[in-house]
C-alpha cells in the first residue's frame, strides 16, 4: 500500500518544502573565508533528491580546503562550478584551468581537483552537485588528501589513486577472447563488455569539456526565452546528471511557462522581478535562489529596468537517461 500512497504523499512534501530563499538569508552569517553556505539542500529542509546548491568564498592567494597542496579531493558526484566573483585557477586531474567571473567548471566524476584564488580580491563561486542522488543510491565516495585514513580506494595502488574509476586496477583484466564477430551478442560477450565498461568510461570522462568560458556563451531564442547553454552533453561536457545554463529576461518582459519532471534550481544573477510557481507568487532580486518543485508550472517576470539573469541548474540529463524526462510547454516567452 505504501507504493500506492507515495505519489500523493510526495505531492504534499513538495507543497510543504521551501521554494524561495533571499540573499539576506543566504549571507546571514557573512562571507567569512572558506565558509560554505548551503542554499538548496535536502539536509536543511528542501525536497530535493538529485541535486544541491551552495556558495563558498575564498580569500586572495588561498584555495578551497584550506590545506590542500597536491591532490585536493575527489568524489563520485558530478559538480558544476560557476564563478560569481574574482579570478583564479583549478587543478583538475593534474591539468590547470584558468578562470574568471562568469566561467563554468565541469569537474569530471572522481577526478582530483583544487580551486585556487590567484587574484587580489575574494573569489566567490557557486556549486551544483549530484550529491543527494549519489548518496541516495549509496554510491557516494569522497576522498580528501587531508584525511588519507578515510581513503577508500586511493591507498590501494598508484593506478587506483590516479584513476577516475573507483577501484581501478584492483581486479583482473577483461577477457577479450569473446570477440568472434557474431552478429548477435552472446551472454559471454555482453558480460565481457560490462567488465570493460569502466575503462571506456574513464576515457570518456577525460575527453569531456572542463572549462566553459562565460565570454563564449551565446544566447539563443527559445519558447522559454533567451538562454545560453553552458554545461550539457550537446556542448561537449561529459555529464550524466547535471545540466546548466544562463537564462535572460529583458526589462518588463516575461519568460515562457512550462513544467517538467526534473529538479531545477535558479540563482538570480541580476535584476529583480517575480515568479509564479503553481499559482503562488515569489518576489526575487539578485542574490536570491529558487528551487522549482518537480512538475510545477512556473514562469518568471522581470519588473525592473535592466535584464534579469538566472543561473539555472537541473538534473534533466539524468531523467533523460532514465527515460523519465517529461516537459510540457505553456505560454511562450514575450
Amino acid at each position: 500500500m505504501e507504493h500506492v500512497l507515495f505519489a500523493k504523499q510526495e505531492l504534499e512534501r513538495r507543497k510543504k518544502a521551501p521554494v524561495h530563499v533571499s540573499s539576506e538569508e543566504i549571507w546571514v552569517e557573512g562571507r567569512e573565508p572558506y565558509r560554505t553556505t548551503f542554499i538548496v539542500d535536502p539536509r536543511i529542509g528542501w525536497n530535493n533528491h538529485a541535486i544541491r546548491f551552495w556558495i563558498r568564498s575564498l580569500p586572495p592567494g588561498d584555495e578551497e580546503g584550506g590545506g590542500w597542496k597536491t591532490l585536493g579531493h575527489r568524489h563520485t558526484v558530478e559538480a558544476v562550478i560557476y564563478i560569481l566573483e574574482g579570478k583564479g585557477h583549478s587543478i583538475i586531474d593534474n591539468v590547470r584551468h584558468d578562470w574568471r567571473a562568469g566561467d563554468f567548471i565541469c569537474v569530471p566524476i572522481f577526478a582530483w581537483h583544487r580551486h585556487i584564488n590567484s587574484g587580489d580580491t575574494d573569489v566567490v563561486y557557486s556549486a551544483c552537485t549530484s550529491g543527494p542522488m549519489s548518496m541516495g543510491l549509496g554510491i557516494a565516495i569522497y576522498e580528501d588528501e587531508r584525511y588519507p585514513e578515510y581513503w577508500v580506494y586511493a591507498q590501494q595502488s598508484e593506478e587506483a589513486r590516479r584513476s577516475l574509476i573507483p577501484g581501478k586496477g584492483a581486479g583482473e583484466s577483461a577477457d577479450k577472447s569473446w570477440r568472434n564477430g557474431e552478429k548477435e551478442k552472446s551472454a559471454w560477450q555482453i558480460y565481457a563488455e560490462q567488465v570493460e565498461f569502466a575503462d571506456g568510461e574513464e576515457e570518456r570522462r577525460r575527453k569531456g569539456k572542463v572549462l566553459i568560458a562565460g565570454r563564449d556563451l551565446v544566447f539563443e531564442k527559445t519558447p522559454m526565452g533567451r538562454i545560453a547553454l553552458a554545461v550539457d552533453p550537446k556542448r561537449g561536457c561529459y555529464v550524466k546528471t547535471v545540466s546548466s545554463l544562463i537564462a535572460e529576461i529583458l526589462p518588463r518582459e516575461k519568460s515562457g511557462a512550462h513544467r517538467h519532471v526534473y529538479e531545477e534550481i535558479n540563482y538570480v544573477l541580476a535584476g529583480r522581478g517575480y515568479s509564479i510557481i503553481e499559482d503562488r507568487r515569489y518576489d526575487w532580486k539578485a542574490g536570491d535562489a529558487l528551487s522549482i518543485p518537480i512538475f510545477a508550472w512556473h514562469q518568471h517576470f522581470n519588473t525592473g529596468n535592466e535584464p534579469a539573469r538566472f543561473l539555472v541548474h537541473t538534473n534533466r540529463i539524468a531523467m533523460e537517461n532514465l527515460g523519465y524526462a517529461v516537459t510540457q510547454q505553456g505560454e511562450a516567452a514575450q
